[in-house]
């Protein structure tokens, strides 16, 4: 390999119309769960991380985060009507920004792309899992239609394609979507953001929360399973344990509060469902928890299980898809389908306060594994291997950047 080759810097497009922006009391938050966090950090983590290589932020419409803002971001913002966006799922403007700007790789970071490009273009993709096809009915019909149609076509045409885990990995391979060589593993990181101690004076009162409460977080959609959290804490309850649980996510496709369900009625009073809380204050929530449950039907990876180890909160989670790859052995697991085990394993951590505390102590070590500096670094030697630059030691920027 020549020498220039060795050192040469590279010019990056990465396509963010997957992270998604709503505006909340004057300030833009990401609007799409782990899907927008991973784009999000992975761009910040990118930026601080690497001064020799160029990024260039693509999206229809302008980005409005702060990450668009960074002095090193190079923003390509497309025009945002109907017809640009629909040009956009053929991959239409993309090899002209490549070619006007002299782009070494596309990375399309939300599911999969560029089932269009020309092959001569370098492509990476990041399939954060595939449960429009195991998981239909859990789905919009448009997503799952978009995956039948394009997924395999743009997932066989990448040079790499990252996923969070060895699970994600298996499901490729059993699908026949992609080769085994092409697939590279890289976990997602916790935020510092994230991390035990974190008590304000009026947080309890502002939100109204009692000593003892469970906490579940994420979009309020079937796949997340609250209905078996909630049969779950009828058992609870039904044994004499009176807790509180708090909910906290957005609403998301076709989500119909249980709560009006005859069966759930009685456990309303019981029930906090907060749809809107700033990352801040989802860490606090996080650090009073007496314990986070998560019983998700399939996950790519299930990034809030780390976010409440980092707090310092003990976790019973899904034994299904990538959940035990996240938690390890720092958590408790519980099949998605069976809320009686739930509820047990649940009781075990609210009543055994040895369990409890090395749980704890576990879910802090497991969580340390995880950063997000680490994802960014893993996603620069990818970059670098796909273009055939020698992977080195990348000079790193001064401060911690936006």
């Amino acid at each position: 390999m020549a020498a220039a080759e060795a050192t040469r810097r590279l010019r990056i497009g990465i396509i963010t119309d997957g992270l998604m922006e709503r505006g909340c009391g004057g300030e833009v938050r990401i609007a799409n769960g782990g899907v927008g966090v991973y784009i999000y950090q992975l761009i910040k983590h990118l930026l601080q991380a690497d001064a020799v290589n160029e990024y260039f932020l693509i999206r229809f419409g302008a980005g409005t985060l702060d990450i668009y803002r960074h002095p090193r971001a190079r923003c390509v913002f497309l025009p945002a009507s109907r017809l640009s966006r629909t040009l956009g799922l053929a991959d239409f403007p993309y090899p002209g920004i490549v070619r006007r700007l002299g782009l070494d790789l596309l990375h399309y970071p939300n599911q999969f792309g560029g089932a269009f490009l020309p092959r001569r273009i370098k492509r990476v993709a990041t399939l954060h899992d595939l449960t429009p096809l195991l998981f239909a009915h859990l789905h919009p019909r448009r997503r799952v239609l978009g995956f039948r149609l394009l997924a395999r076509a743009a997932l066989r045409r990448c040079d790499r394609i990252i996923v969070y885990s060895a699970n994600t990995r298996r499901d490729l391979l059993s699908a026949n979507m992609a080769a085994g060589d092409a697939i590279v593993t890289i976990p997602l990181g916790v935020d510092a953001a994230f991390r035990p101690g974190i008590a304000t004076d009026d947080f309890v009162r502002r939100y109204q929360l009692p000593h003892r409460f469970v906490l579940t977080v994420g979009v309020l959609e079937p796949r997340k399973n609250h209905i078996v959290l909630l049969h779950a804490l009828r058992h609870l309850h039904d044994r004499g344990e009176k807790l509180t649980l708090v909910v906290i996510g957005r609403e998301g496709w076709r989500w119909s509060n249980p709560l009006t369900q005859p069966q759930f009625r009685s456990l309303a009073p019981w029930v906090r469902i907060i749809a809107d809380v700033p990352d801040a204050e989802l860490a606090e929530f996080y650090n009073r928890a007496a314990v986070f449950a998560y019983p998700s039907l399939y996950e790519g990876f299930g990034l809030p299980v780390l976010e409440a180890m980092a707090c310092g909160t003990p976790v019973v989670c899904s034994s299904a898809s990538a959940l035990p790859e996240a938690g390890g052995d720092a958590a408790l697991y519980a099949d998605p389908h069976d809320a009686v085990e739930l509820a047990a394993q649940l009781t075990r951590v609210l009543t055994d306060g040895a369990l409890r505390q090395r749980m704890v102590e576990a879910g802090l070590r497991r969580a340390r594994q995880f950063s997000w500096r680490r994802t960014a670094q893993q996603t620069i030697a990818l970059y670098q291997s796909v273009c055939g630059v020698v992977p080195a030691a990348v000079p790193v920027t001064s401060g911690e950047g936006c």
